[in-house]
């Protein structure tokens, strides 16, 4: 007998997060900021991981995510690290895309589709 796992949010909250994630994403590529580019891979990566679950080393490495293409311990110019904020930015707003979509139109499993549950959550 499989557990069911138990719902985190609703899915209007995750397509509201992840809305707000997208866009600045978004102005991250017109304006690479290595601090708000961080923040950002950091609160993305805390989303996806509390609705989807963690994503073993297989995966990150098959999603090729979170990799630019200089070599691993290079030091990157000015130049570079717009480059790599850029790329980087652009895989990640990829997988922000196809998971927003993919909950718009079919829902997931620890997403309630009651608005009602964030404000539950709230009253904890």
């Amino acid at each position: 007998m499989s557990e069911r796992r138990t719902v985190v949010m609703s899915r209007a909250a995750f397509l509201t997060e992840t809305d707000d994630l997208i866009a600045t994403g978004e102005s991250l590529l017109e304006e690479p900021v290595w601090d708000r580019f961080r923040d950002w891979l950091l609160v993305s990566d805390q989303l996806l991981e509390r609705v989807w679950g963690r994503m073993d080393r297989y995966h990150l490495a098959w999603l090729n995510v979170g990799r630019g293409s200089a070599p691993p311990g290079s030091s990157l110019d000015d130049k570079g690290t717009r480059r790599f904020i850029a790329e980087v930015a652009s895989g990640k707003l990829a997988v922000l895309r196809t998971m927003r979509v993919t909950v718009e139109r079919q829902g997931w499993t620890l997403l309630s589709d009651d608005d009602s549950f964030e404000r539950s959550q709230e009253d904890r």
